[in-house]
């Protein structure tokens, strides 16, 4: 027996398979291993092979138009789009340089939030940093990838991915390789007066003055599809189901009750006139008005039956509910959060549906992380070569605070995040970090709040005689003990008899 005999599990000189309309093997698939290889070359189908790059070079631009389109014209692609930036984004990354120079980080933080937070770093200068980074992450899952020009004047320009191109043959993708395959430089070409990518007129940029935020899914690939590629199909499906939806709908609304009678349709046609607003013949073109009641006398045999007016499809809102189940998956989207609908899930489920989909988005927030750090290194390079700041070995040590993912039952979290501090398991940092807050910012804040408090307490004393515990304005349990409500320890404040430690002599 032949190898190929083996995996048809025929004998050697058995006939061959039947190829016509009725053999039953045709179009059946096995999990028989490689004999789906055989049955798939049987049934005469094909697969293409190839590098990443070759199946970009002819597909890319189509699927990012077919994208650009659904951000156009389909409400549940821009609602998961902008759902996942929103998460991976939020409020933006906020910058903690880490140096060992405590004057020199107050100053990078001031120097960048200045050009960043508060500034427009867009050479177009209609964003601030954070709706900057916003659309470089909406323009990643839409578009695949982007670019940034870093310019002379100290700006930064965005460039779209259809953008990276050129009309040299060496380069399709618009990317000049060394021989290791890494970027040395881009092809930049701008919209021409039609709106169309002027290839003729690109100009390429050297990699040093370019951040290229990608993240292809093979090694052979250099560029990268929109993220949600391989859902469009069943984004086209759930627009038909949609529109027969609707369109039923629009048809039980023009039909009232059926007739069933000896020769109905040459009786209707004769007792009905045209419709003027008919558009077509594929709809009902005839129709009959009669006022505000019908009567029917029906001789035998004859009947009359109303038309059901519930919706066409008993199944239509599960079906759509699992079709947008489906649609998150590339995204690690739970249903919950692309309908914005948790009545049919619990706090446990809840938060396990999230720390799966905050998988997905710290990848995410890892690629932009890469590029603002680019970006942040630039910038304190120049800096430094204007005078504004000192050198330093260590001057581009720094961290980034990213947004974590929301706390569900706020009592519940801050227990859960209070027992793990006792048994040593996180950090009051790490605590400060899943609010998406710097702990020196938040410790020095709390700082201030007792010390204006405990002035008030005294201010308030002075003035009346009274006292007040100091608690009351900063916030804080006040201890039923008015010795430790004035903040001094049962030790400290002297007097009364003390419990002495367990086992100690009477």
């Amino acid at each position: 027996m032949g190898m190929l005999d083996w995996l048809r599990g025929e004998p050697k000189h058995a006939p061959a398979r039947g190829r016509g309309k009725g053999s039953p093997e045709r179009g059946v698939y096995t999990s028989l291993g490689y004999r789906v290889v055989t049955q798939a070359a049987t049934d005469g189908l094909a697969y293409q092979a190839g590098s990443g790059g070759m199946f970009q070079r002819t597909g890319r631009g189509k699927i990012i138009a077919q994208s650009r389109d659904f951000m156009r014209n389909n409400p549940i692609y821009v609602g998961m789009v902008n759902r996942a930036v929103t998460y991976i984004v939020g409020t933006g990354f906020n910058l903690r340089p880490s140096t060992g120079n405590k004057s020199w980080n107050a100053r990078v933080e001031e120097l960048w939030g200045g050009w960043w937070d508060r500034g427009r770093p867009e050479t177009k200068a209609l964003q601030t940093g954070r709706q900057l980074l916003q659309m470089m992450c909406r323009e990643h899952i839409v578009a695949g990838d982007l670019g940034l020009i870093k310019l002379q004047d100290r700006h930064l320009q965005c460039v779209e991915a259809e953008q990276i191109a050129t009309n040299k043959s060496t380069f399709p993708e618009g990317v000049v390789m060394g021989a290791t395959g890494r970027p040395s430089a881009f092809y930049v070409a701008p919209y021409g007066r039609g709106g169309s990518v002027d290839r003729n007129s690109a100009q390429m940029v050297q990699a040093r003055h370019f951040v290229f935020v990608t993240d292809p899914d093979r090694p052979s690939s250099v560029r990268t599809v929109p993220l949600m590629q391989s859902t469009f199909p069943m984004l086209h499906r759930i627009n038909d189901v949609c529109d027969s939806e609707a369109i039923a709908w629009q048809l039980l609304a023009r039909i009232a009750v059926t007739m069933n009678r000896d020769e109905g349709a040459a009786l209707a046609y004769q007792e009905s006139e045209a419709d003027a607003a008919a558009e077509g013949t594929e709809l009902a073109t005839r129709l009959t008005e009669v006022g505000q009641a019908l009567i029917f006398h029906a001789p035998p045999g004859h009947e009359i039956k109303g038309v059901d007016r519930n919706i066409p499809g008993q199944n239509f809102p599960e079906a759509l509910r699992m079709f947008m189940r489906l649609l998150g998956l590339p995204l690690g989207l739970p249903l919950e959060l692309v309908l914005l609908d948790w009545t049919q899930s619990n706090y446990s489920q809840s938060r396990a549906v999230l720390e799966q989909a905050y998988q997905t988005f710290s990848d995410k927030q890892l690629l932009l992380e890469t590029a603002l750090r680019d970006i942040y290194c630039w910038r304190v390079g120049l800096w430094i070569k204007e005078g504004k700041l000192g050198p330093r070995d260590d001057a581009f040590a720094a961290e980034w605070i990213k947004p974590s993912w929301p706390w569900l039952d706020q009592l519940k979290e801050a227990q859960a995040f209070g027992k793990k501090m006792e048994l040593g398991i996180v950090t009051h940092t790490d605590t400060c970090k899943s609010l998406n807050s710097d702990r020196t910012d938040v410790v020095a804040a709390r700082e201030a709040e007792i010390q204006d408090a405990i002035e008030r307490a005294q201010r308030i004393e002075a003035a009346t005689g009274e006292h007040v515990p100091w608690q009351v304005f900063a916030g804080l349990p006040i201890s039923k003990d008015p010795q430790i409500a004035d903040g001094l320890s049962a030790a400290d404040a002297g007097g009364g008899d003390q419990p002495k430690p367990q086992g100690a002599d009477e």
